[in-house]
């Protein structure tokens, strides 16, 4: 019972009961591990549960008139991710956590009906939206309940740096400082982007300590600080857990400079290690049922090299559904660069809950770069991570990722993690971009963070693209 909470993954073999003995709506209380507000729906017309989760995007630029639309939201997903933006309204997305499902029958039983009910062609479910005063009238927020920590006991912390660090959390800072002086085809720098495979493959994520230079990092966070807090038009700011925020960056220096998105080091990382395929061309059917395999035999990261589970040809693998990721060409497997973004952590914000970005295809499908630009300490919102969960290990405690200015923190999407709780006075501000296959269902669109982000976001891929392939063609 334990595990079957824990790991939605395992849902399939649950004894699947006929659809009169299954009540309309709710029928548990599983989900994603930390998953706000995540349920187990029987989807009526269907002989299976699915487990999602809920949340609301913001969309507040304009005035373009309201209309009912359906949105995306992955299942333990970072933020709220929509399928079209139109101003002035919430995206309530995943449609089943228990908030909604509550409100959705005060407003009648056909109405909370079809909220559960709507899924993409890969059957990922999706949800409706709503106007603010409905939401708020409804007492709805993101991820359900806000997506605050609510844990009455926490997991023990462990820091990578500052006066709390501790010896056991070495082994997870690789130091680069001197990447920078060694010539391209010095055999060390083949033994670091090794040893930083090995790292990331065993525990989920890695601390790259010292691989930039802090002093042209450092200004950024005012350019961060600046860009989010003005409105930018045509780009609209999403709600991530526990009352941070997102928004796409624009294609433009610093944020296009090579030594952040075309760093060699960090490229030649994800050359090697995002080599998950399995999404493209699948239904979430049968990508979860490849994932109880993967769990059968071992959770081995390898399992994901096999023939059989590379793409699958098809309509879904040529047009990814709405919510899907439509990366790079069907033609090509390995990573693309997804979207470029930064995230502000207010001061004063609680705990997130543990999550993972992403729930399918399953690890190494997706690796996100985190480039603190606000110094991390220990209690001004870093990110804490479940070392090993990427491969289902629950070692009991997580490992806090605060390095100084200049470093990089790299994490499998599917390795379970939260953001820490900001007790100081200052926002603290980060940049991410990821790389991910074709496929995997993260619920973002291109017109998630608005219309003209659909612009930055192509011209970063333009720009970071090609030499990736170059360094995945070296790898296959």
């Amino acid at each position: 019972s334990f595990c079957l909470q824990r790991h939605p993954l395992l849902v399939p073999l649950q004894p699947r009961l006929p659809a009169a003995m299954m009540p309309p709506a709710v029928a548990g209380g599983m989900g994603a591990p930390g998953a706000a507000a995540a349920v187990v729906v029987h989807r009526p017309g269907s002989r299976q549960f699915s487990s999602t989760s809920s949340g609301l995007a913001w969309l507040r630029a304009g005035a373009v008139p309201a209309v009912p639309l359906c949105m995306l939201l992955a299942s333990g997903q970072r933020s709220a991710r929509a399928s079209s933006c139109r101003p002035g309204l919430f995206s309530f997305v995943g449609a089943v956590g228990v908030a909604v499902g509550a409100a959705g029958l005060r407003r009648g039983p056909k109405r909370a009906q079809i909220a559960r009910r709507v899924v993409n062609e890969a059957g990922f479910e999706v949800g409706v939206r709503m106007s603010p005063e409905e939401a708020e009238r409804m007492g709805l927020k993101p991820f359900g309940d806000g997506g605050a920590d609510d844990m009455a006991s926490p997991r023990p912390k462990f820091y990578t740096h500052g006066p709390c660090a501790v010896p056991a959390t070495r082994k997870h800072i690789i130091k680069c400082y001197n990447y920078k002086d060694m010539a391209p085809n010095d055999p060390a720098r083949f033994q670091l982007r090794d040893e930083i495979l090995k790292s990331v493959r065993e525990h989920g994520f890695v601390v790259l300590e010292g691989l930039m230079d802090p002093e042209a990092v450092r200004p950024l966070e005012a350019d961060a600080k600046q860009y989010l807090g003005q409105t930018q038009e045509g780009f609209v700011p999403q709600p991530l857990r526990a009352g941070r925020e997102q928004l796409q960056l624009p294609f433009a220096i610093p944020w296009a400079s090579d030594w952040l998105v075309r760093h060699d080091l960090i490229l030649d990382v994800v050359a090697g290690y995002v080599r998950n395929d399995l999404a493209g061309g699948r239904t979430q059917d049968e990508q979860q049922w490849c994932l109880v395999e993967w769990l059968n035999t071992g959770a081995h990261l390898d399992f994901f090299l096999k023939p059989e589970m590379g793409p699958k040809p098809g309509r879904l693998l040529d047009a990814p559904p709405t919510g899907c990721s439509d990366v790079g060409v069907s033609q090509e497997t390995g990573p693309w660069l997804g979207r470029v973004m930064v995230t502000k952590t207010p001061p004063h914000v609680p705990n997130q809950k543990f999550h993972r970005d992403i729930n399918f295809p399953g690890p190494t499908a997706q690796l996100t770069i985190q480039v603190p630009l606000t110094p991390f300490v220990a209690n001004n919102g870093p990110l804490g991570y479940v070392p090993g969960s990427h491969r289902m290990v629950t070692p009991g405690y997580e490992v806090v990722c605060n390095p100084p200015l200049g470093s990089v923190v790299l994490y499998d999407s599917f390795c379970e993690h939260h953001g820490i709780e900001n007790h100081t006075a200052r926002e603290r501000y980060a940049m991410y971009w990821e790389f991910e296959t074709r496929g995997i269902f993260g619920g973002y669109y291109d017109g998630h963070f608005g219309e003209e982000a659909v612009r930055h976001t192509h011209a970063f891929r333009a720009h970071v693209d090609p030499l990736l392939r170059d360094k995945v063609q070296l790898v296959a």
